[in-house]
């Protein structure tokens, strides 16, 4: 045992959370307000667990609350999302490249949106870009631990595509793309999948990874893919049964626990 920094993890559901947490050995529970800190472990290393509820307010608090409460040596996060590509399926694992916010953009008078691509600065206050990488080194470490990691292949009776072949998931990298939105309408899932060469879309990573950069920690987010919309619409209106909670969030838990083995190993 030893009294090294924990490694955070900020998790939107608890449905997605107990995937990984089902694998770490509990250590303590603590109530600070409207926060359950779970104190884990996965072997020697120590793990600080956060279940911040859904969306970018939610996440953005909880994520400050860990940051200022624990100070991490990185902060992972992973669930569910939905893809912006027709070739991602039900199943596949997302390694986050970058993330942004893709719900802060002006409006014009014209009716036109317009998505600021850079940092650019209000009355002298400097509004920071929408697109933010993720930590490069975490990036290239998940890369290396899932190098052959297959993701079991999804079921067929709970969102398959209809007529397509089942097959294994694959790990892909590339930009998550963050907003209080879940995105049906095919043509602007292609517009913001041009836009921002976003591979998918949550609720909650682009505020975890603004916040861990205001305090410079390092942050990793992997994400597996529960829908497709340009294959099988999701019913949105009323109670979501969309995502089944045995299944989302377990790849991506699979895949943050070959990234723990690595940082475990690294002392």
């Amino acid at each position: 045992m030893t009294d090294r920094a924990p490694v955070a993890v900020i998790v939107a559901m608890e449905a997605e959370l107990r995937h990984l947490t089902d694998r770490l050995t509990p250590v303590s529970e603590t109530r600070r307000g409207p926060w359950l800190d779970r104190a884990m472990r996965y072997g020697d290393l120590p793990v600080q667990i956060l279940c911040c509820g859904i969306g970018m307010i939610n996440a953005a608090a909880g994520a400050e609350h860990v940051c200022d409460h624990f100070s991490p040596r990185a902060v992972l996060n992973f669930g569910c999302v939905g893809a912006h590509t027709r070739e991602l399926l039900p199943g596949d694992v997302v390694i986050g490249s970058a993330t942004v916010h893709h719900g802060a953009f002006h409006i014009l008078a014209n009716g036109e949106t317009y998505f600021p691509d850079a940092e650019y600065s209000v009355t002298g206050e400097t509004v920071a870009s929408n697109l933010r990488p993720c930590d490069p080194d975490l990036v290239a470490l998940a890369e290396a631990a899932t190098a052959d990691y297959v993701p079991d292949p999804w079921a067929i009776d709970i969102g398959w595509p209809t007529g397509m072949a089942r097959r294994p998931g694959k790990v892909a990298v590339g930009v998550v793309a963050s907003a209080d939105i879940w995105t049906q309408f095919h043509e602007r899932i292609d517009e913001l999948h041009a836009r921002h060469q976003s591979l998918c879309e949550d609720m909650e990573a682009a505020a975890i990874n603004r916040v861990c950069g205001r305090h410079h920690v390092p942050f990793l987010t992997i994400k597996d893919v529960s829908n497709n919309e340009f294959h099988a619409v999701s019913k949105l209106e009323g109670d979501i049964e969309a995502l089944p909670a045995s299944e989302i969030g377990r790849r991506s838990a699979e895949a943050i626990l070959l990234v723990l083995d690595w940082l475990a190993s690294e002392g």
